[in-house]
């Protein structure tokens, strides 16, 4: 649920991020040539390259490779790289953004590419709701007009800035092309007009294959000659193949990724896992005992959250702060003000805080509720199967026993799991942070808006604690209302406070993206030292960076 929603607010924006000096044209350092090999642990689905269709129903070059969209919103940094945007400004009353488009850009059937193929995308979108899968036109969205041949502007019903990112990505689509096409949830599209690096070329259940567009708008780009994607049955099976090198990048989960796999050549087994999310204990803020603040903030000060990131991750992660903001985007967004009484590790101080707020303990050392009556055993739901998360279970099972609070491990297949969340029918439960993305709003926007909550039994969107906070709630509102940074920043920490002191639920690991890499054959792969994607995935908009960086050595 890696919802990516919001770009850090500068109001005019000709911020294109150079892809690295790789990256420039004519670099006498570049190599071309050769075929980049990425694994996939499992199969894909039908020869179908239709943009608009979800993840699992597209093939996995559609958006990484094959169609381009108006800007890249790293959902790490918040940085944003032009692609067929070159410049967008927003009014200041944040009612209308005007976007300038890439001149001399054709697509790879040879017609020119415009803004007004921009303006037919959106308002494509428009006609057949069922492909607006990011909701732009339901948030605000009014009107979409080109300027002539070189600018486009989106008008608004309402102020919602945070909606930048779902335009930005929005994937562009040529209009001499999709006017004819009248049943677009059915139009495979296999063979796909658009602008990116590479064209289609084969399909079968065991490899893909692109190949260059010769006529890319970046000069000598890609490096490149064909990219093929292969199948390896699982993880183990793909992380055997890039230990071989036979192929250069897979974007697999390893337990331990520094022994298992880059030890075991570091020159050339590389990694990089940025953070991009955290994973969370959610307790269920609509039931005792979880309804009392008290004995919340009890529960995250028992939470020996190194542990858990050490036994969940053999020390591949870090803790996460009680802010539940990634590393990258707390120097920007957070003031030591809005984190001064943040919870830590003390077993000591929770027992005082719980025994303070009325609970006592019986002649054996359980936990009583404030009625004196025993509280039982609570669950703490997992993915069945998921190592991480039990071994996360097991470490917060031990730590709670210490305060006299009994607790199960209740692990669940993805459909009991994820419904008992989004029903609030669970106790306590691990999950990833359901809304991240670019900047801090994404995650209380999408945990803790009260439109994404549900009474218990019905479904919520995201917000899985089921908490609301009226500080919240308009510090939400003021964000999206304003493009001025100050204030943007001074909505965060609100939150971030009003949120550090309620605790709905607590902050546990840092979780990151998983993309590892085989160095023998290519070079130019993202790093810490050059963050020039944000880790995505193979199928992903930003693996297009990527895809243009990377060279023979």
């Amino acid at each position: 649920m890696n919802i990516k929603f919001w770009k850090p607010l500068v109001i005019v924006g000709t911020l294109a991020l150079a892809l690295g000096a790789s990256l420039s044209s004519g670099s006498a350092q570049v190599k071309n040539g050769g075929t980049f090999i990425v694994v996939r642990d499992n199969q894909w689905g039908a020869y179908n390259l239709n943009p608009f269709l979800p993840g699992d129903q597209h093939l996995l070059p559609t958006l990484s490779a094959i169609f381009e969209t108006l800007f890249f919103v790293n959902s790490i940094s918040g940085d944003v790289t032009d692609v067929l945007g070159t410049e967008y400004k927003w009014s200041k009353d944040a009612l209308s953004l005007n976007v300038t488009t890439r001149k001399n850009v054709k697509w790879n059937d040879g017609q020119a590419f415009d803004a007004k193929d921009v303006e037919f995308t959106f308002n494509y979108v428009k006609k057949y709701p069922a492909l607006d899968t990011s909701g732009v036109w339901n948030n605000g969205l009014a009107s979409v007009k080109a300027n002539g041949t070189d600018s486009v502007t989106f008008t608004f019903t309402k102020a919602n800035t945070p909606i930048f990112t779902y335009v930005a990505h929005m994937p562009i689509i040529p209009e001499h092309i999709w006017s004819s096409i009248s049943e677009p949830l059915t139009f495979t599209n296999q063979k796909p007009v658009a602008t990116g690096p590479f064209v289609f070329d084969t399909y079968s259940v065991q490899a893909l294959k692109v190949t260059k567009n010769p006529n890319y708008w970046m000069p000598n780009k890609p490096a490149v000659d064909s990219i093929v994607w292969t199948v390896a049955g699982g993880n183990d099976g793909a992380l055997l193949r890039l230990l071989k090198g036979e192929v250069d990048f897979g974007y697999v989960g390893v337990t331990n990724v520094k022994a298992d796999y880059a030890d075991k050549n570091p020159a050339l087994n590389l990694y990089w896992w940025p953070v991009n999310n955290a994973n969370f204990l959610y307790m269920n803020n609509a039931k005792a005992p979880f309804n009392d603040v008290n004995f919340r903030r009890a529960i995250a000060m028992s939470v020996d959250t190194k542990d858990v990131a050490q036994k969940g991750y053999n020390g591949t992660v870090a803790a996460a702060d009680p802010s539940g903001v990634i590393p990258a985007q707390r120097g920007k967004w957070l003031t030591a003000a809005a984190t001064k009484n943040a919870y830590t590790f003390n077993l000591e101080k929770a027992q005082a805080a719980l025994n303070k707020a009325g609970y006592k303990t019986d002649s054996s050392g359980g936990l009583l509720g404030k009625d004196g009556k025993p509280l039982g055993t609570l669950k703490i739901l997992v993915g069945a199967g998921w190592t991480d998360f039990i071994a996360m279970a097991q470490v917060i099972s031990e730590n709670l026993k210490k305060i006299g609070l009994s607790t199960s491990i209740d692990q669940q297949q993805w459909s009991g799991y994820a419904g008992a969340l989004q029903t609030g029918t669970y106790d306590m439960g691990i999950s990833w942070g359901w809304g991240n993305g670019d900047t801090p709003y994404d995650l209380f926007y999408k945990s803790f808006s009260p439109e994404l909550s549900a009474a218990v039994g019905k479904q919520a969107d995201s917000n899985l604690t089921r908490y609301t906070n009226a500080t919240v709630t308009k510090a939400l509102q003021t964000f999206r209302a304003t493009s001025d940074a100050t204030k943007r920043k001074t909505a965060i920490n609100q939150m971030v406070k009003q949120v550090i002191s309620d605790v709905p639920f607590v902050p546990l690991t840092d979780r990151s993206q998983f993309c590892l890499f085989n160095a023998t054959r290519f070079t130019g792969f993202p790093s810490d030292k050059n963050p020039y994607n944000d880790g995505s995935p193979d199928d992903g908009i930003g693996a297009r960076l990527m895809y243009l960086n990377v060279s023979l050595k």
